[in-house]
């Protein structure tokens, strides 16, 4: 064997092992920091039909049932929690990449990750009447969070890949009901720092969470978002400061992607899957 094969197998060699080494690393740094919070306990677990297998947002219509949209149509599904099965089928557009859901009595909004936000009015009715609205979010942003916040008859829409206008922040955007426009700035920035975040700490602030879904605890009034990427919980406040991150396991959270709340205040949330799943959730304090 020559010289220069023989340096060329030790040099290959050499490579191989270094790469291993970065990928042990890798896999021991991020098993350290994906340690299950103890604290998240799964209270009852609904098996979701084949139709939302990418089940990718949910809302409470009532205590009974939860409206449901999947990733790839325009549907909203109907989901009854006592027979475990869809009662109901709301076609409001062909394909996309639909996001999140939320509801204002009679009135569904649904958000695509292309900003696009879709109003269907009466949606149990027989004839509901359907709007859609532009917004300057786009794909870039990836728009996958959605909520109603009655208080100020907007939408909340959280960003999952980077902001519209930072690199220091994540933002949260308002979509104002009655002008129908996206207010110009966020009205939350989120950097994800402080207590849970110090294995992040190396990592830009779009790499640091990657919001899948939003909503607000009805008991504290703090926001709540899901990490879909790297299965999540984070708890903030108004201003968007870190009160509380969990981690979730990923074999009962693998793809989280849906949080609502019922009119106790007890917390649900969907996962992608196959099959999908919803969880009722108990945080121990």
């Amino acid at each position: 064997m020559g010289v220069n094969k023989t340096v060329t197998l030790i040099t290959t060699g050499l490579l191989v092992f270094i790469a291993i080494l970065v990928g042990l690393y890798e896999y021991v740094k991020k098993d350290y920091s994906r340690e299950p919070s103890e604290e998240v306990e799964i209270l009852r677990t609904w098996r979701l039909p084949a139709q939302l297998k990418e089940v990718s947002g949910i809302a409470f219509l009532d205590d009974e049932r939860i409206a449901c949209v999947q990733d790839e149509k325009g549907v909203i599904y109907i989901f009854n929690l006592r027979n475990s099965k869809i009662e109901k089928e709301i076609n409001f557009e062909g394909k996309g990449d639909f996001e999140g859901i939320a509801l204002n009595g009679s009135t569904a909004y649904v958000v695509e990750s292309n900003g696009r936000i879709h109003e269907i009015r009466n949606f149990l009715d027989e004839e509901p009447q359907f709007e859609e609205y532009s917004t300057d979010l786009s794909g870039e942003e990836n728009v996958e969070g959605l909520y109603f916040d009655r208080g100020k008859n907007r939408l909340l829409l959280a960003l999952k890949s980077e902001d519209l206008h930072s690199d220091n922040y994540k933002g949260i955007y308002a979509f104002d009901l009655q002008r129908k426009e996206l207010e110009e700035g966020p009205v939350v920035k989120l950097t994800f720092e402080g207590e849970g975040f110090e294995n992040y700490e190396d990592k830009d602030v779009e790499e640091r969470f990657f919001p899948s879904e939003l909503n607000r605890d009805p008991k504290t009034g703090n926001l709540v978002l899901l990490d879909a990427e790297d299965p999540r919980l984070l708890f903030v406040n108004s201003s968007g400061k870190t009160i509380k991150l969990y981690n979730l396991n990923t074999t009962d959270f693998p793809q989280p992607e849906g949080i609502s709340f019922d009119s106790q205040g007890e917390m649900f949330i969907s996962n992608e899957g196959n099959p999908g799943t919803i969880h009722r959730v108990r945080i121990n304090q």
